[in-house]
């Protein structure tokens, strides 16, 4: 029997967080095949319904990554990421998921 290898994916800010994973590929540096990135505009972009659309649809795991606070390209768009996360949490909390 196979070892469970968990399907991954990773929402990314274009501004900072894609421009390490693209540092990482032109590096030579090999992704784990089980890791998929999504460039997004902005980590404040994302929704709860992409989310749960990455989960209906597979995925073990996802991520979401932006810019470090007050770096954010679009100003604030990195706490509209931070403040939409802990209302997702205490949902996620609610209906009993990890």
């Amino acid at each position: 029997m196979s070892e469970f290898e968990p399907k991954i994916l990773a929402f990314v800010c274009n501004w900072c967080t894609y421009a390490g994973a693209d540092l990482t590929g032109t590096s030579r540096i090999m992704y784990e095949p089980n890791v998929r990135i999504i460039r997004t505009t902005c980590s404040g972009r994302i929704d709860f319904m992409m989310i749960l659309k990455a989960f209906a649809k597979g995925a073990d795991g996802v991520i979401v990554s932006g810019c470090h606070p007050n770096d954010c390209h679009y100003t604030a768009g990195n706490f509209h990421a931070r403040r939409r996360w802990i209302v997702f949490r205490s949902l996620l909390d609610f209906l009993g998921f990890d």
